[in-house]
């Protein structure tokens, strides 16, 4: 595949993985009619259904809309208390808009799968913010 660049919808988290699936015939042949009826790839159709499913259980959250440490921690809470040794009364701290440490940017980072200078930059866009404020 030299050559070939991959499009990813929310470019920020650091990498794909992938998923191998085995089906019984019967189900791959129906889902095969099902994806040609809706006019798209199995693996789109795959994908797309995660997504929601995950989305809606609030296991995770698209990245790209958030433009604050505090937002990012408070929609992907229960994954943070859960996946880092961040304390839930820090967390709560960082909610609501306390400083964060180098640590903690670190273990959100790593247990949302997003890229540390992603968040590490959103701190930093706050404080330029802070400081346009002032000024």
């Amino acid at each position: 595949m030299v050559g070939r660049t991959r499009f990813s919808p929310m470019p920020t988290p650091k990498k794909q993985k992938r998923l191998n699936l085995v089906l019984p015939e019967w189900i791959h042949r129906g889902l095969k009619r099902l994806v040609a009826d809706e006019g798209v790839t199995i693996q789109s159709w795959i994908e797309e259904t995660i997504k929601e499913a995950v989305l809606e259980g609030g296991y995770a959250t698209p990245p790209l809309k958030y433009h604050s440490l505090a937002a990012l921690v408070l929609d992907n809470y229960k994954v943070l208390k859960e996946e880092t040794k961040i304390t839930e009364a820090r967390l709560e701290a960082i909610a609501a808009g306390e400083v964060a440490s180098e640590a903690d940017l670190l273990r959100i980072a790593r247990a949302l799968d997003l890229d540390e200078e992603f968040v590490i930059g959103l701190v930093q866009q706050e404080a330029r913010a802070g400081l346009a404020e002032v000024g």
